[in-house]
């Protein structure tokens, strides 16, 4: 292939709109395609791109469009396109990018031994199958080699990105929450799903709350919503919580804590922790797979705990309240290590992927 490479997406949610920003900006590439079962999506990805052609199924718009590439996010659409150029004989290199831990998954969410082979299938498939694989983390790569069969030479880490100066920007918009100056902030961001564990984050919140003047802000939406609310009544912590919903800009909330904490039963890469260190906010992690221990370097930029200890992260939360020094040196190095996943660093390591793919 010489000249420009045409590019068609499937997906069109938040995480493909991440990776769409290089596909726009690497001169050799250009999106002429989006596939999404969710009209909404495509039309909002179709304006910000300018994508002219969008289609709800998948195999129309590769055999119509032809594209030499399709670029997949998450393991379904990652699935169908392998499927599709198997089984069509379609001319095009297939690039995948699974964006969370398989194996943690299958373990936490799924009880039918059936349902659990069919994925296991299903994930070996497209990583045995798939020109290229692109994950955020070295748990990850290591989980598609082991797990799935994917073969070295064809993938690649190549980790997620903060726009440091925006974050920056955004951070210091304004936000009124009538907290009394006496109290010290805690704040989580991300989609209130089963996944983030929340639960684990107010029980240890609400031991927390007995020992010192602690606010939470919780930012984000989703299905757990309600079942956060409830279980925040019954501990009598409800007034101490808010939820702010949904937010566009979470970087002015982040900000004004004092300690962002991330409580995640499983990661691909952990955003929000690059984001909160962006914001210059010391971070709590639990080191779940995969994703903070690539980024935290325990005592240095931030602290890692174990999963599921409460006491653990009590324990965290105080030493980061009492110990000044501390929280000033996690604060420094978090703001040299962030550099590290610059928008710049991650076009550099999709450009050379991609090449190597298309040479290849």
């Amino acid at each position: 292939m010489d000249g420009i490479y045409r590019v068609g997406v499937i997906g069109c949610g938040g995480i493909s709109r991440m990776h769409a920003n290089w596909y726009r900006d690497f001169p050799l590439t250009e999106i002429v395609a989006i596939a999404d079962v969710s009209e909404d999506n495509m039309k909002k990805f179709a304006e910000e791109y300018n994508v002219q052609k969008t289609y709800i199924n998948y195999i129309e718009m590769l055999e119509k469009e032809k594209p030499d590439i399709a670029f997949g996010m998450m393991h379904y659409p990652s699935a169908l396109l392998v499927f599709a150029e198997k089984f069509y004989k379609l001319n095009c290199r297939i690039i995948v990018s699974p964006r969370g831990p398989s194996i943690e998954y299958l373990k936490h969410f799924e009880n039918k031994i059936l349902r659990k082979v069919y994925l296991k299938f299903v994930f070996s498939f497209f990583c045995n199958y798939a020109d290229g694989i692109i994950v955020a983390s070295r748990g990850m790569r290591e989980e598609c080699v082991r797990y799935f069969q994917a073969k070295e030479n064809k993938i690649v880490v190549v980790p997620n990105s903060v726009n440091i100066s925006e974050v920056a920007l955004k951070s210091k918009e304004k936000v009124n929450l009538n907290i009394p100056f006496e109290y010290k902030i805690l704040s989580a961001s991300g989609r209130l799903e089963k996944e983030k564990n929340l639960q684990f984050l107010l029980q240890a919140f609400f031991k927390i709350r007995q020992l010192e003047k602690v606010k939470l802000i919780i930012i984000g939406d989703g299905t757990e919503r309600y079942n956060l609310e409830k279980l925040a009544k019954e501990l009598e912590i409800f007034e101490d919580i808010i939820f702010t919903g949904y937010q566009i800009n979470p970087y002015k909330y982040i900000s004004i804590s004092d300690i962002f904490i991330h409580t995640c039963l499983f990661e691909g890469f952990a955003n929000s922790i690059i984001e909160a260190m962006a914001c210059g906010v010391p971070v709590i992690s639990v080191n779940c797979p995969y994703g903070p221990d690539s980024i935290i370097n325990d005592g240095e930029n931030g602290l890692l705990i174990p999963p599921e200890d409460e006491s653990s992260l009590v324990r965290a939360v105080l030493q980061l309240l009492y110990d000044e020094n501390l929280r000033r040196r996690l604060i420094l190095n978090s703001a040299h290590s962030v550099k590290k996943f610059s928008i710049d660093k991650m076009i550099s390591g999709y450009e050379n992927f991609i090449e190597k793919i298309i040479n290849g």
